[in-house]
């Protein structure tokens, strides 16, 4: 896997001098996508080597305090929204995850309770995929982790929870503004959500994207979800533990999506459905099938260093955006503090 060299670095990627009257370190200058290194027998990108050889923050690393402070102008009613589900949805769990146990008992002697989950899946819910959730099978782990370093903690989701995410959020109603144009997604198809197509919701709600964002992308597959009833919601998990007739919509894949979320400065991207992507796997624009290393989760996860949230609930927060025509909010996310953590429920709120 090829790095961004010390001499690119250094032209594309230094840190300025302390500016004397702030006091601060001015932000890092990245290289744009273009300029990173190519995988080898691939269209993708890679960014190891961008934010420093050790590094395992990848894009959240443009999470900065200055991004905390302009998010917090955005609140301007005290909205809040919850963007998790309840722990436990979905229901029946989706592919080969199983449903947790709570126990409430007594403290013996005291006049006191307490309780225990047991059997826990910590991607099974509302969740943040670590950077040590995926690899490719030639390279490793994002910035060249090899799977013992993971196995022993490297990547994990404490990374990002011993910081927090306090930041800009940015939602893309895809579902909505396909709806308007007549082109509805369909939540039980591969329906493939292009980079033009979300460049074009974004557009359409009047907001840019910039460095540090949050992205939430919504398909409007949860609101087809929590519409479904107990045998509806049944028949889809059973679907995904063989992966036959079960689809789902998404972004990507291919170097395009890629190429719009670093140039951007997407930190985090978090949709409404299971994998983020479409399922089954969509082929490249000229219809040949899609290289491993071209997927999203190999993009975003192993390439960029972009996290990945899935089963994210945007159905009230869409709403109240269409409402006032604002599509940016202060978003907050505090993972679980476990150590090594593949994923975790990112106890998240959007405010407005």
């Amino acid at each position: 896997m090829m790095r961004v060299t010390q001499d690119e670095e250094a032209s594309v990627a230094e840190r300025t001098d302390l500016d004397d009257k702030a006091g601060e370190q001015a932000p890092l200058r990245r290289p744009r996508w273009e300029e990173l290194p190519l995988v080898p027998d691939s269209q993708a990108r890679s960014a190891w080597g961008v934010f420093g050889d050790d590094d395992e923050l990848g894009g959240v690393n443009l999470v900065s305090a200055d991004c905390a402070v302009q998010a917090a102008a955005l609140v301007r009613t005290g909205r809040s929204f919850r963007l998790d589900l309840p722990l436990e949805y979905p229901s029946p769990p989706i592919f080969t995850r199983e449903p947790f146990r709570h126990e409430v008992f007594d403290i013996a002697g005291t006049s006191f309770l307490d309780d225990r989950i047991d059997n826990l899946f910590p991607q099974s819910s509302t969740q943040w995929d670590a950077l040590s959730h995926g690899y490719l099978r030639d390279a490793g782990f994002y910035n060249g982790f090899s799977r013992d370093q993971v196995f022993a903690g490297k990547l994990g989701i404490h990374n990002i929870a011993e910081r927090g995410v306090v930041t800009r959020g940015v939602l893309a109603d895809v579902a909505r503004h396909r709806a308007d144009a007549g082109n509805p997604v369909n939540p039980e198809a591969g329906d493939v959500i292009t980079p033009e197509e979300l460049q074009a919701t974004l557009d359409g709600h009047g907001v840019r994207l910039q460095s540090g964002d949050v992205l939430c992308v919504r398909t409007g597959w949860m609101q087809w979800y929590l519409g479904l009833d107990e045998a509806g919601r049944e028949k889809v998990s059973e679907k995904s533990r063989t992966f036959e007739g079960f689809a789902l919509p998404g972004l990507g894949p291919g170097p395009e999506i890629a190429e719009l979320m670093w140039d951007s400065g997407v930190a985090m991207l978090a949709a409404d459905t299971p994998m983020v992507e479409p399922w089954p796997t969509a082929a490249r624009p000229d219809g040949s099938p899609a290289q491993p290393a071209e997927m999203l989760h190999m993009l975003m996860l192993v390439l960029l260093g972009i996290p990945l949230g899935e089963f994210f609930d945007f159905e009230a927060l869409a709403d109240d955006c269409a409402r006032d025509g604002r599509y940016d909010f202060l978003f907050t996310s505090a993972p679980l503090r476990l150590h090594g953590g593949i994923g975790s429920p990112p106890n998240v709120l959007a405010v407005k």
